[in-house]
């Protein structure tokens, strides 16, 4: 409208949402409302012993006002509750404990103390987790980390090369307690004074705020991501936190090179009914302090560190136990060296690394009876030659002797793609009279 045309009408528009708008702020503060619950509504791996904190906006009537809780069957959960001074805070305890690894719904009734009714979000609810003795749920303290990390393809015997793609990754990463929530997690990088917002994930990850990013320009990434303090700054509803955590330079924290399958042919045709040795090139420069890192798939791989059977920089081999991959199936795997340094409290660890990790595939043979033929040999003045027929077989190896008494075989053919079989030409033939041939399966 136009003040000229209805010189009131503008003025009484104004009035009418300045009336509204203190009409509805009235409102809101006469609503009484719980304004914080602790665990909050949503989170996951708590404490199955927690104590759930209800905040009200206003000193409640302590008589009428009380919490339900039941468990994800809707069986009732026994808990008592305390007031705290003021009767704005009500804290219950599971008489026992919350059933562990279970939603837990809790549905909340009562008026404050001149009689308006508790309104807003009256029910909410959180995931448990396994339990524990110390802090809650499946993480009893919050951790912060910051790591560089090389990343390398092996697709045959050779040597591992640069991955083309992702060749240079930096990662930091605040994973909180499970008994703890937070609005948000920002990274200040040192030197240039960058600030990055921490990727907050979604349920089952919710404890965890992660900044993952990679870079294809080594000068660039080295100047991106320099040693020094790298400050975490923690927002939450009731308490903000500043950790900080420091990479060393590279000539204390050398970056780890390359690791290298040595037995990569085998691990190509992995019988999973055996136990199968993976193996690789010693780590150089690697001690008891270091870590290394293997993964098989998704769901099997060495202990995390100082876990029993944790891998240290000394090791050459990780065993895969027989029946725990599945026949026919293809892993993409990999093998990281670790450099860390970090420190532990009873509230919070910080640790900082520089890993260089190999990724590579793991495959299993099909199921089913393996069988080996030796057939059609034929002879010549130069050579000797026959077929080998095979089935399921991952790896065929062919043996031989100049004489049945010699004390072992000698190995002449690894054939590590053998499909249903292979043509094999022998050329000592042309200096030896006789030779004894086998096949067996590898390796």
């Amino acid at each position: 409208m136009h003040s000229e045309r209805f010189p009131g009408a503008t003025r009484l528009s104004a009035l009418l949402f300045l009336a509204l708008a203190l009409a509805g702020s009235q409102l809101a503060k006469a609503q009484t409302e719980i304004i914080s619950v602790n665990p909050a509504t949503g989170s996951f791996g708590v404490s199955p012993s927690t104590t759930v904190v209800f905040t009200f906006n206003a000193a409640m009537d302590t008589s009428l006002t009380e919490v339900f809780f039941e468990d994800s069957n809707q069986n009732p959960i026994p808990a008592l509750g305390a007031w705290s001074a003021g009767n704005t805070v009500l804290t219950y305890t599971p008489v026992t404990t919350f059933p562990a690894n279970q939603f837990v719904l809790w549905t909340a009734t009562g008026q404050d103390a001149v009689g308006n009714i508790l309104a807003g979000d009256t029910t909410g609810g959180f995931m448990t987790g396994a339990g524990g003795t110390s802090g809650s749920g499946t993480n009893a303290i919050t951790t912060f980390s910051v790591g560089k990390v090389h990343h390398y393809q092996q697709t045959s015997a050779a040597l591992p090369t640069l991955d083309a793609t992702t060749p240079y990754g930096f990662a930091g990463v605040t994973s909180l307690s499970s008994n703890r929530t937070a609005t948000s997690v920002t990274l200040t990088m040192p030197v240039t004074g960058g600030v990055s917002n921490l990727f907050h994930l979604p349920p089952p990850s919710a404890e965890l705020f992660l900044l993952s990013t990679y870079q294809t320009n080594l000068t660039s990434y080295d100047a991106t991501f320099q040693p020094g303090n790298y400050s975490f700054f923690v927002q939450a509803a009731t308490s903000n936190q500043t950790v900080l955590v420091n990479l060393p330079t590279e000539g204390t924290m050398p970056q780890p090179g390359a690791p290298h399958v040595t037995n990569y042919v085998a691990a190509q045709f992995v019988n999973p009914n055996q136990p199968f040795v993976l193996g690789w090139d010693a780590f150089p420069g690697g001690t008891a302090t270091d870590y290394v890192d293997v993964d098989i798939g998704t769901n099997y791989g060495s202990p995390n560190p100082t876990a029993p059977g944790a891998l240290t920089g000394t090791a050459r081999t990780f065993t895969i136990p027989a029946g725990t991959l599945q026949a026919g199936t293809v892993y993409a795997s990999q093998i990281g060296f670790f450099r860390f340094v970090g420190s532990t409290n009873s509230s919070q660890a910080t640790d900082a690394y520089r890993a260089t990790y190999t990724e590579f595939s793991l495959v299993t043979a099909p199921a089913g009876p393996q069988t080996l033929i030796l057939k059609n040999p034929v002879w010549t003045p130069s050579n000797f030659s026959f077929d080998v027929v095979c089935t399921n077989v991952p790896v065929v190896i062919i043996d031989y002797k100049f004489n049945l008494a010699a004390p072992s075989w000698l190995s002449i053919i690894t054939n590590g793609s053998p499909g249903n079989g292979f043509h094999v030409v022998i050329p000592q033939a042309a200096t030896n009279n006789a030779i004894f041939f086998r096949s067996r399966v590898g390796p």
